[in-house]
């Protein structure tokens, strides 16, 4: 017998099922990708939406050994809805039927925390498909806002992440539909028909059997070891759907742990680092070092060629008298600045460190003696970090007091130098505009004995591009097939980055004492995925390593308001630009500097997913194959543990 619940149920299940019937209903040509309409999921949708409002408002007079089998049912595949609601959200999953059942297990083991502590089957039933929805949404969430998934990192960084999530605009897509659906009523299924057991010691057993089941789990994968697991760590939105999110997520976790190097000895890293470095003379001509590491800087013609409505960088482009200029590999696609800043200060690399690893927020504890700021401060400099946003993002605070930097200026302080009501906002953020003012405020009040060395990471270009005032786009694409309105806003940004490093080197051209600027972007933006799509000619997913290096090129000048040597086309990588910056300067370098010098002749770019050689072939970073990479593994490891 079927009969209605009280008002106030039929209630609430009425408005829950209407919200959700409307959002599946609003959602419709979410439904359609690459132009083809998922029919399955939109109607599959519509009746989980009527399914749900059936529980909700009706009672159902069954049996009590029914009511008890649906119950256990249900509590049993409760994993099983889990991974349907994950391979919803991870997007194409093609897993083998063992990696299905480990991230099935992964739930599993949830639930039977969760049961050890509440001896609640519907409790932990609904806290497992909870867990599992929030956290896959997430993964997705991410995704679409930065271009790459939830990663390990991300939780640590979850502050300077709360700092500029307020301007990314959301975009609905209609796998989150179906998940939502999917979640609400399987919950209604778990609350209508729960399972609640009746023998002696269930007080007992349930907890005991709970975190036995888990632990016995947890001793089957941590005796695992993932250091040649066959995972696409710099693709995590392709791991995700070979290897499932939880599964990934967790492996991206045990593979974040900086592992003592096979055959690693500290007297080795001593020696290597003995026989390279120079003194520093102390008659040595200083000049000013002005380094800007420029939020999303980069060409995006290096993926692929497209017309504008007028160039976006041309100065940047045209600028050649004493000028050195080229293309960095970098490690992050879309976020993850502080990895660039990291490489570029301490003259290591990311392509050593653990894939998903981020030093600024787990290896920079102590002082770092090696670091550049450090270095320059030692020898006459005074060292300045500039950065027009919140200090404690990306832990800048302590980790510049660590990497040497005699004084941080950061958004709180720098009225300072230029009065609030003189600084300017692209957007959301400080102009790079406002940037270089300070900068060359800095310059005109410093003491004239002392040179200096500023680093700057501005703010003006970060992510999202969705903007709507009336000042972008002032470039547009004109030859793709797709409409990119972030791709669009983008370019403007750049273009005004590129006006102010014009004005910039102008006002400095007839500055009193010599000053060398050098600007590089840190990474390239999180724009439309289609975009690049039709830049490559290619789905994402079908492109080798090698291929999506383009996506990970950014470009850099150094320039000299005196003479120095010229060149062009020069390919490096951020933790070898800091030398060719000393260099130009006519500076000794220290001992990583030293090493790394010598190391560039050999591997001249390297990042997280590999390197090239001097020939320009792409290879892995396997310091098996190459002494002179397990050299480096060795003095990287030593200079972030000092053991």
């Amino acid at each position: 017998m079927i009969k209605l619940k009280k008002w106030q149920y039929v209630l609430f299940g009425t408005i829950m099922a209407l919200a959700m019937w409307t959002l599946v209903g609003v959602g419709t040509n979410l439904f359609t990708t690459d132009g083809v309409f998922e029919v399955f999921a939109y109607i599959s949708s519509y009746i989980l939406v009527l399914c749900f409002w059936g529980l909700a408002v009706f009672e159902f007079d069954i049996s009590e050994g029914l009511r008890k089998a649906i119950g256990i049912t249900l509590f049993a595949l409760t994993p099983f809805f889990c991974m349907q609601i994950s391979m919803m959200l991870a997007g194409k999953p093609e897993y083998s039927f063992l990696i299905f059942f480990i991230n099935m297990m992964f739930y599993a083991s949830f639930m039977a925390i969760i049961l050890a502590a509440t001896r609640s089957f519907r409790a932990s039933a609904i806290a497992a498909v909870g867990a599992s929805y929030l956290f896959n949404l997430a993964c997705f969430v991410i995704n679409i806002l930065r271009g790459t998934p939830l990663i390990p990192g991300d939780i640590l960084a979850i502050g300077t992440a709360a700092q500029v999530a307020q301007h990314y605009t959301f975009e609905m897509r209609y796998p989150i539909i179906a998940a939502t659906v999917t979640a609400a009523t399987v919950i209604a299924l778990l609350v209508k028909f729960p399972y609640k057991p009746r023998f002696r010691f269930k007080n007992i057993i349930l907890p005991v059997s709970g975190v036995l089941f888990a632990a016995i789990f947890a001793a089957a994968i941590l005796v695992q070891d993932y250091s040649d697991i066959d995972m696409d760590f710099f693709d995590q939105y392709h791991a995700n759907n070979t290897h499932g999110t939880a599964y990934s997520f967790y492996i991206n976790a045990r593979r974040m742990v900086l592992e003592r190097p096979d055959g690693y000895d500290s007297t080795k890293a001593e020696a290597l680092l003995k026989e390279s470095g120079a003194p520093f003379p102390a008659d040595a001509d200083k000049p000013n070092i002005i380094v800007i590491m420029n939020e999303s800087f980069s060409d995006l013609k290096s993926v692929g060629d497209f017309k504008t409505s007028e160039d976006y960088m041309p100065f940047t482009r045209e600028i050649s008298n004493n000028a050195i200029k080229g293309e960095l590999l970098v490690s992050p696609f879309g976020g993850y600045t502080c990895n660039t800043e990291f490489e570029f200060l301490t003259g290591l690399s990311m392509g050593l460190l653990p894939a998903g690893s981020t030093p600024y927020l787990q290896y920079i504890s102590k002082p770092f003696p090696s670091a550049l700021p450090e270095y320059l401060s030692e020898n006459g400099y005074k060292s300045v970090a500039l950065h027009p946003y919140y200090a404690r993002c990306w832990n800048r605070e302590a980790v510049y007091r660590n990497l040497g930097f005699d004084e941080f200026v950061s958004m709180e302080n720098m009225s300072e130098l230029v009065p609030e009501n003189e600084w300017e906002y692209v957007r959301y953020y400080l102009s790079d505009r406002t940037s270089y003012r300070t900068i060359e405020k800095y310059l005109e009040t410093k003491e004239k004995s002392k040179p200096l060395f500023l680093f700057n990471v501005t703010m003006q270009n970060h992510g999202g591009y969705t903007y709507e005032g009336d000042e972008f786009p002032t470039v547009t694409i004109t030859d793709m097939q797709g409409s990119y309105s972030e791709a669009e806003q983008y370019l403007s940004l750049i273009k005004e980055s590129d006006s102010a490093f014009e004005e910039l080197i102008m006002n400095l051209k007839n500055y009193g004492e010599k000053t060398i600027v050098v600007i590089f972007g840190d990474h390239q933006p999180a724009v439309e995925q289609a975009f690049y799509e039709e830049l490559y000619g290619n789905s994402l997913l079908n492109l080798s390593a090698e291929d999506l290096q383009k996506r990970y090129t950014v470009p850099f000048v150094i320039w000299a308001n005196y003479d120095i040597k010229e060149e062009t086309g020069i390919k490096t990588s951020p933790n070898y630009l800091s030398d060719l910056v000393l260099d130009t300067a006519g500076l000794p370098k220290n001992a990583v500097g030293s090493f790394t010098s010598r190391l560039k002749a050999e591997i001249p770019q390297i990042n997280v997913m590999g390197h090239y050689d001097a020939g320009g072939v792409w290879h892995e970073n396997d310091v098996n194959e190459s002494d002179s990479l397990r050299d480096y593994n060795y003095i990287e490891y030593y200079q972030l543990t000092n053991k």
